[in-house]
């Protein structure tokens, strides 16, 4: 909810005034002025549309206290066509500003998400982690030839080496637990056991799972690798 009044006096008429202490002040009823309740409220912060600071309880004597204490003044000399056209005004500045700080919150989530996306494919495929600089490179030269308005985006998007180790680690993290929140609802179970050899010639124990739990649905996944 977002008001721009002229002085405390018209803040007040705006306001459902409900507080029978305050002086002149009548208990206007929602239902004799047809008003609705909007369930969005709850919740929610009233935005001053001058200084721009939000009135952390979202009370009509909050909002009239913030108007009197640091705008009791403001714009009354204005005519009411004047000071309606200002808080449009004030009202289209505090949209864009916060139109603004949606996209660059969009533009880095998305960002985040394809920088996870590339660490699995390197990881998947067995590639060095530190080649993801060297593909991001590859992407920010394409987007320049197809597509230059978008290769600031290619540019935001991290993929050094320390980034990318991170982003895995997280991913096996995830996996991890996703697969062991699974195992719990397993009904039945059996492991496989296999060895190998890594690339220093050291032997491993390969340990696999499969299970099914009681909606039979049948899981079966790599576990984990230990060695010997």
């Amino acid at each position: 909810m977002k008001m721009v009044s002229s002085n405390f006096k018209e803040v007040e008429e705006d306001l459902l005034i409900t507080n029978p202490k305050m002086s002149g002040a009548k208990k206007r009823k929602v239902d004799s002025e047809c008003r609705v309740f909007n369930k969005e409220w709850i919740g929610s912060m009233a935005v001053c549309l001058i200084c721009q600071e939000k009135v952390a309880v979202f009370k009509e004597y909050n909002i009239s206290r913030h108007f009197a204490t640091k705008h009791a003044n403001y714009a009354s000399k204005q005519s009411p066509q004047e000071r309606g056209s200002t808080a449009r005004r004030l009202m289209a500045k505090l949209q864009a500003q916060q139109n603004l700080f949606h996209r660059q919150t969009a533009i880095q989530e998305t960002s985040t998400r394809a920088s996870f996306m590339l660490s699995f494919k390197l990881a998947k495929a067995s590639k060095p982690l530190s080649e993801g600089e060297f593909l991001k490179e590859c992407m920010i030269e394409t987007a320049g030839l197809l597509c230059p308005e978008s290769k600031d985006k290619f540019e935001k998007i991290s993929l050094s080496r320390r980034t990318v180790t991170r982003r895995v680690e997280l991913i096996d993290e995830d996996i991890t637990n996703k697969l062991n929140n699974i195992a719990e609802s397993f009904k039945l179970y059996s492991l496989a056991l296999d060895e190998s050899t890594d690339i220093k010639d050291t032997a491993q124990l390969l340990i696999f799972i499969r299970g099914i739990s009681d909606s039979f649905e049948i899981t079966e996944e790599f576990l984990a690798m230990e060695p010997l």
